[in-house]
């Protein structure tokens, strides 16, 4: 049989020498995808009859800038005219440069505008190049009752940063009512970019200098020392694009049935996002290095005790060299090799190897305790403290409507959703503190996801346990295991909990073997009498892989597409992988409508109701409040009420609420 399984068959392909034949006149049927790789050199060779835009030089760009009229304001003439062209046109496309990334601390250098296609303004206002230039004041007092008007409308591309950015200058931004990349978010497929540059070419077959090209390449400290003739074609082409791209994404989103989901949702959510960035979270830089201290003695102590038994040669290893720790493992101690490594040169040593060597030897166990310290030190212990802002001691993550595929909200810069909930990394929650006289309230979706899966597959069994009221963890051991609900043991508890966690994640035999440590036949035998137990569940996924396969792209039940095209292929691992993300979606992305439209309606009746109650964080199914120490309670009921109202379906909503005088205390 082995013989038979590796020796290589003749298999008619259906392919012939004429389908094999190469035709230069066909070469361009390659342009999009060329472009869609970013295959550079071989774009170029396309043919003359294709402007091959993403690999246009400097030169080939400003030549087709140049085209539009765009203008640079340096003086109070220039100003009045363009204040006076915003305020007749009534709307017009914003951009604004700065010398970060940072909005709330770096500076503002400039602004652009665009009231209609053809022609835009940069206006310089601290540039460091000697030129000309308005003062910064003298432009912020001008524009500032424009950019606050609520009646002249303002689109924009990332609207939060540059809300951000204003709001730091003194303006706070009104009658924004268009992000084209919020826009571009729902439309694009999963892989294609939604930065400005990218969507310029792709709808406009038209390239923009880039801020490599003009700051980096020139090895400028940043934007405020680019000329203000190059910094004009920069700029005012980004508020000149936001326009056009506005009319282009507005009519696709409508097209595509889509508008609903982003004026309705994402694009009220953003200004909720804009608040809740703008107060950040006080973190207590003190904490952290009380904590550091510790962690550095006990990476200090792990080491020691790894090297005191070991050969010379070893007493300065550094543990988190792959290269060293192989050296260590299969060579000085002589435990057996697992895998080979990711780039074949040597022997893995990652977690995976780790905890199957931890079984033989007590150096690997130490190892994994080592790495998981060092890395809580360099991620958070070391880093959060460069992001507390000096003027407010709070740090203001940016919260990401685009990043993730399921519609999930991200945190970035600093993550603030990774922060470990478990084990010692629990520890760095503490330095998370509300305002003085405040707490903190933890409000968190309970089981969202396996409720979203009673509703939408409406297995009887499914649906009867939650409304029962029934553990739904022992609920499922109990149906495994054919014992009574009151009989099931923690051993057989944690197996139907790991069953019901993974089952939207694509579970295999395999993988839940080797996470409970049980046979692959067991494995296969817990899941197969699952789907037994909740047979609708298992009609459910298939119909989302029929129609991700009829279509495309699957669908969350607020109308948001991901574009699956892996399910289409032959190999079984990425056929497998592909149908993994297209249930998966489903269910993730219809739970992250849900907690963005709590967010929504919680922000509102907080409002409506003048309670001093905010929020903070948005960690995927939970929300951190800071809520007055005297209005607790009733802040309480109503973020109760609220989030658990959000559907009216037959499996209800419960929101699991704690109170806390900081982070680590409202962790569950």
């Amino acid at each position: 049989m082995s013989r038979d399984l590796f020796l290589l068959q003749y298999h008619p392909s259906g392919v012939g020498k004429k389908d094999l034949a190469f035709d230069a006149n066909n070469r361009s049927d390659a342009l999009p995808l060329f472009q869609e790789l970013e295959f550079k050199s071989l774009l170029r060779g396309v043919g003359k009859a294709f402007k091959d835009v993403q690999a246009a030089t400097v030169e080939e760009k400003i030549k087709n800038i140049k085209k539009y009229k765009l203008n640079t304001v340096v003086t109070k003439d220039d100003l009045d005219d363009l204040c006076m062209q915003l305020k007749k046109n009534k709307a017009f496309g914003f951009d604004t440069e700065t010398t970060g990334v940072r909005a709330l601390q770096d500076e503002l250098v400039g602004m652009s505008f665009s009231v209609k296609e053809g022609e835009a303004w940069y206006v310089p206002c601290r540039h460091k190049t000697g030129e000309q230039q308005l003062k910064c004041d003298e432009i912020i007092t001008a524009l500032k009752p424009i950019l606050e008007d609520p009646k002249i409308e303002k689109y924009l591309h990332n609207t939060k940063f540059d809300q951000l950015v204003m709001h730091h200058a003194g303006v706070d931004i009104q009658g924004i009512t268009f992000d084209t990349m919020i826009a571009a978010s729902l439309l694009i497929k999963d892989g294609e970019r939604i930065s400005l540059k990218k969507l310029s070419i792709r709808y406009f077959d038209e390239g923009m200098l880039t801020y490599d090209e003009v700051v980096k390449s020139k090895k400028l400290k940043n934007f405020s020392y680019v000329l203000l003739e190059e910094a004009t074609l920069y700029a005012a082409m980004d508020a000149h694009q936001t326009l056009r791209l506005k009319k282009v994404l507005e009519k696709e989103l409508k097209q595509e049935k889509l508008y609903k989901l982003y004026e309705q949702l994402e694009m009220p959510l953003c200004q909720v996002l804009v608040e809740m960035e703008l107060r950040g979270i006080a973190c207590d830089a003190k904490v952290l290095e009380k904590i550091g201290t510790r962690v550095t003695e006990l990476l200090g102590r792990i080491h020691g005790e790894i090297v005191d038994n070991l050969s010379e040669k070893f007493k300065d290893i550094n543990l988190n060299s792959p290269k060293q720790v192989e050296q260590l493992l299969f060579y000085e101690l002589k435990l057996p090799t697992q895998k080979k490594s990711a780039k074949r040169t040597g022997y893995s040593t990652d977690q995976e190897v780790l905890q199957a060597l931890a079984e033989m030897h007590p150096v690997p166990m130490l190892i994994l305790k080592y790495r998981e310290l060092y890395k809580l030190k360099s991620t958070y212990i070391d880093a959060l403290p460069n992001y507390i802002n000096p003027q407010t001691g709070r740090v203001q993550t940016t919260f990401s409507q685009t990043r993730v595929a399921t519609g999930r909200l991200s945190s970035f810069e600093p993550n603030l959703q990774n922060v470990p909930a478990s084990g010692y990394g629990v520890e760095i929650r503490k330095a998370f503190k509300p305002k003085k006289g405040n707490v903190f309230l933890s409000a968190d979706y309970s089981q969202i996801e396996l409720r979203i899966l009673a509703h939408i597959s409406k297995d009887k069994n499914l649906v009867d346990a939650f409304l029962k009221g029934h553990d739904i963890h022992a609920e499922t051991a109990a149906r495994l295991f054919e014992v009574k609900l009151d009989k099931v043991s923690h051993e057989q508890r944690q197996v139907g909990k790991r069953i019901n966690f993974s089952i939207l994640y694509g579970l295999t035999p395999y993988g839940l073997s080797k996470d409970l440590g049980i046979s692959f036949s067991d494995a296969k035998k817990y899941i197969d009498t699952y789907f037994e137990q909740y047979p609708a569940v298992s009609t459910w996924m298939d119909k989302v892989i029929a129609f991700t396969k009829k279509n495309g792209y699957t669908v969350t039940l607020g109308g948001r597409r991901r574009y699956v095209p892996g399910i289409y292929e032959k190999n079984k691992n990425l056929y497998e992988e592909a149908r993994r993300v297209a249930i998966n979606t489903v269910a993730q992305g219809t739970a992250a409508e849900i907690m963005k439209m709590g967010m929504l309606k919680l922000d509102e009746a907080l409002k409506k109701k003048k309670l001093n109650a905010q929020m903070l964080l948005q960690i995927h199914d939970e929300l951190l409040i800071s809520v007055a120490e005297n209005q607790k309670e009733e802040v309480e009921k109503v973020v109760k009420k609220v989030l658990e109202s959000i559907v009216t379906w037959q499996v209800p909503l419960v929101v699991t609420t704690r109170f806390g005088k900081d982070w680590k205390e409202v962790t569950k």
